[in-house]
């Protein structure tokens, strides 16, 4: 009887560690995993934003004379640079879960937290970006003429609006996609395995 209670209890624990993954190997895998997907992805997304942002300054830089005109450039710039931070921050974030020893549970929670709230703000502050570009497309030409806002002005309010209307929808679906392709699903992974080790 004891034996056969010995047995069934050895085989529970086996089940149990099969089913329950290492926590300890799943953050040191290097190529892939929930935290090296992360990585990647926030690596790669500040690489893209950097090669935008030189596109746009190298192929309007010398074109832009009006005021308006600066005005936009300069605020595009200065959007890209805080995504860029906010995705370096992001990144030595994921570098740390990588090199976590002690405490691991406790301190990939708090990591895992502290991400899903960097990119939640970084979602809202993208959005309010777009509107204050918009604010600034419908504002700058009532103090300063420039040839581009002017011809954009002299279209119909409605088509205007319109057209402000779909490029929020579409920032507001892409956004969210990206956001969950490239983020989401991999910190849903590192929750699951949390919630697992409990």
């Amino acid at each position: 009887m004891e034996l056969d209670d010995l047995k069934k209890a050895w085989q529970q624990g086996k089940k149990q560690s099969l089913q329950t993954p290492d926590i300890m190997q799943l953050i040191h895998q290097k190529s892939r995993g929930p935290i090296a997907s992360l990585k990647k992805s926030f690596r790669r997304q500040m690489t893209v934003v950097a090669v935008l942002l030189t596109t746009v300054v190298i192929t309007n830089g010398r074109q832009v004379e009006s005021v308006p005109g600066h005005v936009l450039l300069f605020t595009y710039i200065a959007f890209c640079f805080a995504v860029i931070l906010g995705f370096y921050l992001n990144y030595r974030l994921t570098e740390r879960m990588e090199h976590m020893d002690q405490n691991v549970k406790e301190n990939l929670e708090n990591y895992v937290a502290q991400l899903q709230k960097r990119l939640k703000w970084q979602y809202i502050g993208a959005r309010l970006v777009v509107l204050i570009f918009i604010l600034l497309l419908e504002i700058l030409p009532l103090y300063f003429h420039a040839r581009m806002l002017d011809r954009w002005h002299s279209v119909s309010p409605l088509v205007r609006f319109s057209a402000y209307a779909a490029y929020m929808l579409f920032v507001f679906f892409i956004s969210r996609r990206v956001k969950e392709r490239k983020f989401g699903q991999h910190l849903r992974h590192l929750k699951e395995v949390l919630t697992t080790i409990k």
